[in-house]
């Protein structure tokens, strides 16, 4: 229970602070325009998290995960990159070096079962029981 209220409570955090930011606005089709103040937009939840790695990994390889979580989830994009992020500052605070943001992002979606909307927040919760056991 205790893991669970964490990642809650880190995700409520995250989201109330901007950290995940909102998605990007898609209004625009052209990309070879110049950005302007009006069109310019916070990073994409996939870039914080590469951010967050160190861009080890650019944020389109977090985005195709992502891409391929979501629609397992109930949550949204935004969301599961902000369980991404809860997870893996629970598991360093509770010992566990091994894992990166990118690392916990694909865990988490292998974990998840195709073809069924899941609440992948309590996908989350499992997999850190188990790897805090």
């Amino acid at each position: 229970m205790r893991t669970t209220t964490t990642v809650l409570l880190a995700a409520v955090l995250l989201s109330l602070t901007g950290c995940m930011g909102a998605p990007p606005d898609d209004s625009s089709t052209s990309t070879d325009a110049a950005p302007s103040a009006a069109s310019s937009h916070a990073p994409s939840a996939a870039q914080k998290l590469a951010d967050l790695d160190g861009d080890v990994r650019d944020a389109s390889s977090y985005q195709k995960v992502l891409d391929a979580w979501a629609p397992r989830c109930k949550e949204t994009p935004d969301q599961l990159a902000g369980f991404t992020y809860a997870a893996v500052d629970d598991l360093q605070k509770n010992g566990v070096q091994d894992e990166t943001e990118y690392s916990a992002l694909v865990h988490l979606k292998d974990s998840t079962p195709a073809g069924v909307k899941t609440k992948c927040e309590d996908v989350v919760a499992a997999y850190l029981t188990l790897r805090e056991s």
